[in-house]
């Protein structure tokens, strides 16, 4: 394989590729966990635990309840905020990617210009080769 001076600029350009690949899976990871959270937290809030009681527990279980309304509405905000980042993420991964093959690509037609270049070459002298035999033999 000939080497390019761009195959430095390729590494450096998979190794953010790379890094942004990593950010974006961790903030779909992140998603990911907000939205289990916010499922348990809406199921909380369907739970109905009001038994056979006094008022005073009935007024306990439904500030209680209150609180399970509050953590799902956090929760959701929370879901809501972490999907706007993966996004931002997201399209920063997109970004990487798209410089990333735009460098391969130009290092992979660099290359292939090199190893034409150098196949005209190794043509030519093998042809300066053969010419020459053959003055040998006329001569």
């Amino acid at each position: 394989m000939i080497r390019t001076r761009l195959d430095v600029v390729v590494k450096v350009k998979e190794r953010a590729e790379e890094k942004a690949g990593q950010a974006l899976a961790n903030a779909e990871r992140a998603v990911r966990s907000a939205q289990e959270r916010l499922e348990v937290a809406k199921a909380r809030t369907s739970q109905d635990s009001r038994a056979r009681a006094d008022v005073s527990q009935w007024a306990v279980q439904e500030l209680a309840h209150h609180r399970a309304l509050l953590d799902a509405n956090k929760a959701k905000q929370e879901v809501d905020q972490l999907k706007k980042a993966a996004e931002t993420v997201r399209a920063h991964y997109v970004s990487a990617n798209r410089a990333a093959e735009v460098v391969r690509r130009v290092a992979d037609a660099r290359r292939d210009e090199l190893m034409k270049e150098a196949a005209r070459n190794e043509d030519k002298q093998l042809d300066e080769a053969a010419s020459m035999l053959w003055f040998r033999k006329a001569g």
